[in-house]
């Protein structure tokens, strides 16, 4: 749209009210766009709805009446988490958002829990199709600021750790299983990041890197997943796909970093037992073989 004066109304769906603090900061002149803002306080007044937290029993059908009395182009900007996916509050058995849920078309999402108002403004001048001039230091990020997170393609093995740890779901893994090939596809969708490091934190092969970026606005829920695939290994004894070939390999890696005098000379035999899936491994033949192994790497062990 062409730059002019946009008058915007704010609702909070029930949120912590972070995101409004920000919001307002936004809005402050240093950041260059509250010129073009002019806040109301009717939504007959505003072309441009700003919406916080997801919406639950009480407030879903204020917000959807709210939307109703917008001027056109009816302007919709979710902001934060909860905005976008109910966030913290997505369990919560009261929550009947977000927006999107509700049947409001949003023009943009701005991630984070809550995000910087930088992005926040940068998210509003695309909209104006402002070019803003972010030479200026606070424009930047502090030492240690946590951002988006990135996945290593050459570092990740795809072992799941950041998804089982992930405390709102944003990291995820799927495995996709087809005649020609069997792939584990590894996501993170910053429309869930909280930016809590815990991914980073868990990662075996520090894969995961939190970044520096936050300029996190999309167009679309589609926009806010990124990820990698990696290739499955098939068991040798039953065909199904268990792990990827880089987690068996990190695995056998680590094995012999920590253990290499004791299992170098049964380097085949351990090969031979990881080709197995978790329940071809409790077969009994393999539960023999695997207990002869250990048997044999304690002796190994003894007298080394």
């Amino acid at each position: 749209m062409a730059v002019k004066k946009l008058r915007v109304f704010r609702a909070d769906a029930s949120s912590c009210n972070g995101c409004d603090i920000e919001v307002l900061e936004a809005l402050l002149p240093r950041f260059k766009v509250g010129e073009y803002i002019d806040l109301v306080y009717e939504p007959e007044q505003a072309e441009a709805l700003v919406i916080t937290g997801g919406a639950n029993f009480k407030t879903a059908e204020e917000v959807k009446a709210v939307y109703e009395k917008l001027r056109e182009p009816k302007i919709v900007i979710c902001v934060g988490s909860c905005a976008i996916s109910k966030g913290i509050f997505a369990e919560g058995y009261s929550m009947l958002g977000p927006a999107d849920k509700l049947g409001i078309p949003v023009t943009v999402w701005v991630a984070g829990c809550p995000p910087r108002p930088q992005a926040i403004a940068q998210a509003i001048a695309s909209l104006l199709g402002l070019e803003l001039d972010t030479s200026e230091e606070y424009w930047g990020v502090p030492e240690g600021f946590r951002g988006l997170p990135e996945l290593d393609m050459d570092k990740c093995v795809a072992c799941g750790a950041c998804a089982n740890s992930c405390p709102t779901g944003a990291m995820s893994f799927e495995d996709l299983e087809a005649e020609e090939a069997a792939l584990r596809a590894v996501r993170v969708n910053y429309g869930l990041c909280i930016y809590c490091a815990t991914c980073q934190e868990i990662c075996p092969e520090e894969a995961v890197e939190l970044t520096g970026e936050y300029r996190a606005w999309f167009k679309g829920k589609e926009e806010m997943l990124k990820g990698i695939e990696v290739p499955l290994r098939r068991c040798a004894n039953c065909g199904r796909p268990f792990a990827t070939n880089k987690q068996v390999e990190a695995c056998l890696n680590r094995l012999l970093e920590r253990a290499g005098r004791v299992y170098e000379r049964l380097l085949d035999e351990v090969k031979h037992l990881m080709s197995y899936c978790h329940e071809c491994r409790h077969l009994v033949a393999n539960l023999r073989a695997g207990k002869a192994l250990l048997t044999e790497a304690d002796l190994a062990a003894r007298s080394a």
